[in-house]
């Protein structure tokens, strides 16, 4: 199991755009899950697979808006697919929104890409030796300046393995076909919430 440093995960999670206030804000209202987390100042928190898949999901609905409350929701309704997602199994999240009772809407639906997560936990686990350490205090060599640079080399490789629109359309065909909608089963995991 991959354990990364807070301090280290800011610097990966930089390529997705997540600014080191926003991880702190969804680490303290617990939209992202550590895995080992200390109280007080200078405590050592980790974060695993499953704070990845979080950190995507929260900074994705982040970026479309959504308020701190739905994204939580999301969150927690979408993790009981996140084994999967971590072996690659399933490769796609399509997350349909159904009105409440006496609420009128057209029903929404958001498709999110997982391979981003899943690139990032497998460069990871290739790195590991620069990653997994758990390093605190002062060293004598930068060994902050040689991870940020092995991080920069990760998400350099994530952009240009990005997924593309034909991959995108294919996967929503099958959706819309049936052929993968019943999660855990396909290549996409179809999560529906109410819309509040």
């Amino acid at each position: 199991m991959l354990q990364v440093q807070l301090g280290k995960a800011i610097d990966l999670f930089a390529g997705w755009g997540v600014r080191q206030k926003d991880l702190s804000r969804f680490l303290e209202t617990g939209v992202v899950k550590a895995s080992l987390s200390g109280r007080g100042k200078g405590s050592l928190r980790l974060l695993d697979e499953r704070s990845v898949y979080d950190v995507y999901l929260a900074h994705t609905f982040h970026e479309l808006g959504l308020s701190p409350r739905r994204i939580a929701k999301i969150v927690e309704n979408v993790r009981p697919h996140y084994s999967a997602w971590i072996t690659g199994k399933q490769k796609w999240l399509i997350l349909r929104f159904r009105p409440t009772r006496g609420e009128v809407m057209a029903p929404a639906t958001i498709r999110i890409d997982l391979s981003q997560p899943l690139s990032l936990l497998r460069h990871c686990e290739s790195e590991k030796e620069e990653v997994a350490p758990i390093r605190r205090g002062r060293p004598k060599d930068d060994w902050r300046k040689r991870f940020r640079e092995t991080a920069d080399a990760i998400a350099r490789e994530m952009r240009e393995a990005r997924i593309t629109e034909e991959d995108i359309d294919e996967a929503v065909s099958d959706v819309r076909s049936g052929r993968s909608s019943r999660a855990g089963e396909g290549e996409t995991a179809v999560v529906t919430i109410t819309a509040r």
